[in-house]
């Protein structure tokens, strides 16, 4: 039948009919690709290892977490596959929590030496009630935490600047009494603010400030106030 359709077609009417079968051919090969690879999961360097880490996670959302984990990844190499992404759990990191309406937590780390970066991944999800979404973050941890702390993280919704991985902090004196210095910052209007004790509040305030730079906190981009705290103070 199509090779009696074709004989009725003049020349640049059967050019454009065998670009046409061309074109929808690529398409549908493109479009089987892209379904098998999002559904082939993600190997790590040591696969037996990486599914006794993570065993109680179930198996779907585990291959949703590497799915992800990819996402994230690819945005610092776009050059990735999903085949070619190898990760490791961090040893000594997992952690698992639950409570009684069977809600549960896993909490770790992963590196990933290609790259030269860690992330911080924590799902949820319940057992007992499958109406209640899982839930999937991928974060940078402190650059002290990095594997390769000269790289620069960033994860789904921080990044290795970020003031939440450093701030609040707070130092208290050997005596355990009121705080030598407090810090807290903002990142939505840059602020960092330092309360310091009335004792001794230029040592202090130095103290917070040599605190501040041993992070990579962008601190130009930031307004910092000072706070002299002299409330319940007893100084020596």
């Amino acid at each position: 039948m199509w090779h009696a359709l074709l004989e009725n077609l003049s020349k640049g009417q059967k050019i454009a009919a065998v670009m046409i079968i061309q074109t929808f051919i690529v398409v549908m090969l493109a479009f089987v690709l892209k379904t098998v690879l999002e559904k082939e999961p993600i190997r790590s360097y040591d696969v037996s290892r990486d599914d006794e880490v993570i065993k109680d996670i179930p198996a779907e959302l585990a291959d949703s977490f590497r799915r992800q984990l990819w996402s994230v990844a690819s945005s610092v190499d776009n050059s990735l596959s999903q085949n070619e992404l190898y990760y490791e759990v961090r040893e000594g990191t997992y952690e698992e929590t639950e409570d009684s309406d069977g809600a549960k937590g896993a909490v770790f780390i992963v590196d990933i030496d290609s790259l030269k970066q860690s992330f911080v991944v924590s799902i949820a999800w319940n057992d007992k009630d499958d109406t209640i979404p899982a839930d999937i973050l991928i974060n940078c941890p402190p650059q002290d935490q990095m594997k390769y702390p000269e790289t620069v993280c960033y994860g789904m919704y921080n990044n290795t600047y970020s003031l939440d991985l450093y701030l609040p902090y707070t130092e208290y004196p050997d005596n355990d009494g009121a705080p030598n210095y407090m810090i807290s910052g903002n990142d939505a209007d840059k602020t960092i603010d330092i309360m310091v004790s009335a004792c001794d509040t230029e040592k202090f305030k130095k103290q917070a400030m040599d605190y501040l730079k041993s992070t990579p906190i962008k601190l130009d981009e930031y307004t910092i106030n000072y706070e002299v705290n002299s409330v319940d103070i007893e100084c020596e």
